[in-house]
């Protein structure tokens, strides 16, 4: 759920969320409008600027008694605002927003799932970094001296442990959980 008085930024957000794992976008321009959506249930991320959380967070919660939890991120529309897994930047990347946004409904599933081992294995953070370098499935093979159908398995697992498909979001992935430093990755060896 996406919260903005701007038509503007709620329709890029919209555009930028559908490559999320959310099951649905609501875009709403004030938090009471919620009283349209009582009925709604389950998990919900709530993004909205901090004025909107301050004014209508409490509101937004007694509307919405049928959720099973409710998360707030901060939707910041300057570009040097404070950089953190709880916040997302109007002018950030679109893999980046994804990124922050997956984690956070993949906690909602992990909190459902305590059992469930999302940690990668030894051999996935080898084959991750090796895909943040740019690396094709036949080098990383050939690195690892393995198979290019283990390879591909290992990439099944990462996406399906991390939640992200495309290589520059498991880029941003392996920066933000500290498995490659920024400065290792040579943009000519991207390109």
């Amino acid at each position: 759920m996406v919260i903005s008085q701007s038509d503007l930024v709620l329709t890029g957000l919209f555009e930028v969320l559908k490559g999320s794992l959310a099951s649905e976008v609501v875009l709403l321009h004030r938090g009471d409008e919620l009283i349209d959506f009582q009925a709604m249930n389950g998990h919900i991320l709530i993004i909205a600027t901090l004025e909107e959380q301050e004014k209508s967070s409490a509101l937004m919660r007694k509307i919405l008694v049928s959720a099973q939890q409710i998360q707030f991120m901060t939707l910041h529309l300057e570009a040097d605002s404070v950089y953190s897994n709880q916040t997302i930047n109007l002018f950030d990347a679109p893999t980046l927003i994804c990124y922050k946004v997956n984690e956070i409904l993949n906690s909602f599933i992990s909190d459902q799932n305590k059992d469930t081992d999302t940690e990668l294995t030894k051999r996935e953070i080898e084959v991750l970094q090796m895909v943040t370098k740019g690396h094709s499935n036949k080098e990383i093979a050939d690195l690892l001296f393995v198979s290019t159908h283990t390879v591909i398995s290992h990439r099944k697992n990462i996406s399906e442990k991390t939640g992200i498909k495309s290589a520059s979001g498991l880029t941003m992935y392996a920066i933000l959980k500290k498995i490659i430093d920024v400065n290792e990755i040579d943009t000519a060896d991207l390109i």
